[in-house]
């Protein structure tokens, strides 16, 4: 997701500034200043309640403040995720529901389903500066775990998978399986897995299982590399026009 950064408030009276921007904020902010190169970078800080009596409201600043922000993250879409345009799955249907998405499709009798969660989904490479004027941001891309079941009559063959940069390969994905197992097939909408269903950790299997179930499997369903890197897309695509949403919210419910 790309923003602009939010500029340094002062305090009031004689109150001097305090504490730093947590972590995670700072690299949300320094990833969008990596698209805005005309605008500066400002880490804001807290501030000390006023002293004043008198009290002005905060909503209308945080109107146009909102406003800014949204039409800014608008532009930025439109210059560098294809506007409304999303990424597309060949083969899948897509469905989504607030932050989940889902893709499915079928596969002589299998039917295969995916999903995965934009929350927090946003990567960003570490090693910054204190200072943010000397950091470096990097583009930020959203890389979600999911999970791939592929159900045959009443049973479902599960995998909980990692995406991974491919080394020396920019902008290329792979997937890294965490967990898989067996289990009972979705009834009546309920997905929960029993309790009592055995789950293996995918670090710890043989070799060539691994290249058999892991790779050559999943690739004949159609989750291969380029299904990885349009999984990418498609999550920074839509990651970010839910922060944007997010925004729109914000104005609208201060605006009651």
């Amino acid at each position: 997701m790309y923003g602009q950064s939010q500029e340094a408030v002062k305090g009031h009276g004689n109150g001097e500034r305090n504490g730093k921007m947590n972590a995670a904020s700072l690299l949300r902010t320094l990833s969008r200043v990596a698209l805005r190169s005309t605008k500066a970078v400002q880490v804001a800080v807290p501030r000390h309640f006023s002293q004043s009596a008198k009290v002005l409201s905060v909503t209308p600043e945080l109107q146009q403040a909102l406003n800014r922000e949204i039409e800014a993250e608008q532009q930025l879409s439109k210059d560098n995720l294809q506007g409304d345009v999303a990424p597309t799955f060949a083969g899948f249907s897509v469905t989504t529901k607030e932050a989940e998405v889902r893709l499915t499709k079928k596969n002589g009798n299998e039917e295969i389903l995916v999903v995965f969660n934009v929350n927090h989904s946003v990567d960003m490479e570490e090693g910054f500066d204190d200072e943010p004027s000397q950091a470096v941001a990097p583009v930020p891309v959203a890389l979600p775990p999911f999970t791939v079941e592929v159900t045959k009559g009443d049973q479902r063959l599960c995998f909980h998978l990692e995406l991974v940069p491919v080394d020396d390969q920019p902008d290329e994905y792979d997937f890294r399986v965490e967990e898989f197992y067996v289990a009972p097939s979705a009834k009546n909408g309920n997905e929960d897995v029993p309790s009592e269903v055995y789950a293996s950790s995918g670090k710890y299997i043989d070799p060539d299982l691994h290249d058999l179930l892991f790779v050559r499997y999943l690739e004949e369903r159609g989750l291969d590399a380029r299904f990885c890197k349009t999984l990418v897309a498609y999550a920074t695509h839509y990651e970010h026009s839910q922060y944007v949403g997010l925004l729109d919210k914000i104005k609208k419910f201060i605006s009651k």
